[in-house]
């Protein structure tokens, strides 16, 4: 589907057995930067996540959010079932406290004096927190960027968060979003326009981070906050779609004979071939869009 993974390497060797992602899709995927849990959700306890059937845990520190494989080196126990202390990951089971780099630093029941083995080391990746999100790759080696998008790194602007579990495919769900052929008749009550639109033929461009299209459209209501639009019944905007590989979708809603954008930002985590966690992150000049608003359409 993407690239053979001798061309990214196999260097990883997590894939599980009963995975069911080509063996080609699942080393290839693995070398990109995923999306697996919003930074609010990494707090004062241990967060559970799945990226291509592998199970993680999440754990914040001192220095940041560390992302590990979900299983204790001692007796394989979930270690999203543990607890936080001192800034440490314990095991649920013995209480075996791991550190910020996934080093043991303790074992309760052997006391102070006993040489920790080195073998009681969890299997860390690489982590970033960016967008509000806790993004990792699991071969450690990400062969692709992060999306990039200033709009939600520009101090004092508030945006607002959403998220669901689909039971698709990642592919289907970016198809999804990238998809305006569906406004008429999935959003017409909100801002789809008339029924009978035919879409207008626009260039795909291939772009520095992935893909890239645009083209206007006339919405119908007026869902936008301006001056410009008072009273106005329908809205002629322009769509920019920036698609970052694999999965990343930022629009961009330039709203015509007005100085007011929107900022919709859209990425996935493939956590299995027919589940995929959404993750979307949206906000506007003014900073101040309506949450419940745009996740309802969402």
């Amino acid at each position: 589907m993407f690239v053979s993974p001798a061309a990214v390497g196999e260097k990883c060797g997590l894939q599980p057995a009963h995975s069911g992602f080509s063996h080609a899709d699942w080393h290839s995927l693995a070398s990109f930067w995923h999306p697996v849990a919003f930074s609010q959700e990494v707090a004062d306890q241990p967060f559970a996540a799945r990226l291509l059937d592998v199970d993680l845990v999440l754990y914040r520190h001192a220095a940041g959010v560390t992302v590990a494989l979900d299983r204790c080196p001692h007796r394989s126990v979930p270690l999203s079932r543990g607890s936080l202390k001192a800034h440490t990951l314990a095991c649920a089971m013995h209480g075996l406290r791991f550190d910020g780099t996934g080093r043991c630093v303790a074992i309760p029941s052997a006391g102070e004096g006993l040489r920790v083995p080195d073998r009681l080391q969890l299997r860390t990746f690489p982590s970033i927190e960016r967008y509000g999100i806790v993004w990792t790759c699991l071969n450690g080696e990400p062969r692709w960027p992060l999306p990039e998008w200033p709009a939600f790194e520009v101090p004092g602007r508030a945006f607002y968060t959403a998220t669901d579990i689909w039971q698709a495919s990642a592919v289907r769900h970016v198809e999804n979003f990238n998809d305006v052929a569906h406004f008429p008749w999935v959003h017409g009550g909100t801002f789809g326009g008339e029924a009978e639109w035919t879409v207008p033929v626009y260039e795909v461009a291939s772009t520095a981070y992935g893909l890239s299209f645009q083209l206007p459209y006339v919405e119908g209501g007026n869902r936008f906050p301006d001056e410009a639009g008072r009273g106005l019944t329908q809205r002629e905007v322009v769509y920019t779609y920036e698609l970052t590989f694999p999965f990343s979708t930022m629009l961009v809603v330039d709203v015509q004979g007005s100085d007011f954008t929107h900022w919709f930002c859209d990425t996935v985590c493939p956590r299995a071939v027919g589940e995929t966690r959404i993750f979307q992150i949206f906000t506007d000049t003014q900073g101040v869009a309506d949450p419940a608003y745009w996740i309802a359409d969402a």
